[in-house]
């Protein structure tokens, strides 16, 4: 493989082939009966045909190393346009998952003005409960619950944890707006009827908001509607009323831990009589036993339980 020309041919000359130098170079043409003249011509012929095939063979060597460099050039920049689509694929990933991770600071807010009607601004825990579909006390949507997420915009970052004590004893981390907001619910069977009253709409209202399945929706609503037309809710007994105040709170609880299990849960808004009367008796015997340890302690003021 010839080397590489390392000189442009289109600068050289051809040498002076009259002088004594190169009389070696004149000799086998003299010899062969030119003259010193004719010799000299000859070589010059020579070196001028050599030399044009070098002027080619170095075009050729310039048309090469343009076409690497034109090469290179477009590899880098096809390089650095590849490095800067995946920059900016990786910087509207990092976007999303910012926007995901912290969907109320990236929220879009419609530009109309204050409306006149109450808000209705639950704490985000219920929030994020009833975005999963699961279950959520009333109080959440009371009065008082609306009013202590009202007061408890908080600083608590979701996403710090803290640890907690479940009620089988067992320590676990959760995340510290859920203990918070644990700390102060209030169990439904613990609501008055006018609390449960005043959190149905809101909840109904959420449970749309969240997406939940219509038809679950409607028969939630009618199973709150069922036990405010029930005959408890006639009676003058307020443990008639307290009957109907547990039936809620254990069989609405009850519903939503069958859901995931084999059978599914079941039309709630049928209200199980049965069920109810048990309710019942169990109230009445809570009431009394209650009744009966405060005529003892009435009595016996200093004795030990």
């Amino acid at each position: 493989m010839a080397l590489p020309l390392t000189v442009d041919p289109n600068t050289l000359v051809p040498p002076d082939y009259a002088l004594p130098g190169y009389a070696a170079a004149r000799q086998p043409l003299i010899a062969n009966g030119m003259t010193d003249e004719q010799a000299v011509a000859c070589l010059v012929v020579a070196w001028t045909a050599a030399n044009d095939q070098d002027k080619v063979t170095w075009q050729a060597q310039l048309d090469a190393t343009a076409a690497a460099a034109a090469q290179r050039a477009q590899e880098l920049a096809e390089a650095e346009q590849q490095r800067a689509l995946e920059v900016a694929q990786e910087a509207e990933q990092a976007q999303k998952d910012e926007a995901r991770k912290h969907r109320d600071k990236y929220r879009p807010i419609p530009m109309r003005p204050t409306p006149r009607a109450d808000l209705v601004l639950a704490a985000p825990y219920a929030l994020k409960r009833l975005e999963k579909a699961l279950y959520l006390e009333l109080y959440y949507y009371t009065n008082v619950g609306l009013d202590a997420a009202n007061l408890a915009v908080s600083s608590l970052d979701d996403d710090v944890m803290t640890m907690q004590r479940g009620e089988d004893g067992i320590a676990s981390w959760v995340p510290a707006v859920a203990a918070k907001a644990a700390k102060s619910v209030v169990d439904d069977q613990d609501l008055t009827w006018e609390q449960i009253m005043e959190a149905v709409p809101r909840f109904i209202t959420a449970m749309e908001s969240a997406r939940w399945d219509p038809p679950r929706v409607e028969m939630l609503a009618r199973f709150w509607g069922a036990l405010q037309l029930h005959p408890f809710k006639r009676s003058r007994d307020p443990l008639d009323t307290r009957t109907l105040i547990v039936y809620q709170a254990e069989q609405r609880k009850r519903w939503h831990q069958a859901i995931s299990t084999t059978e599914g849960a079941w039309d709630l808004s049928a209200l199980n009589e049965e069920i109810m009367l048990e309710t019942r008796d169990r109230v009445y015997r809570i009431d009394r036993n209650r009744k009966d340890d405060a005529r003892v302690r009435a009595r016996f003021p200093f004795s030990v339980a």
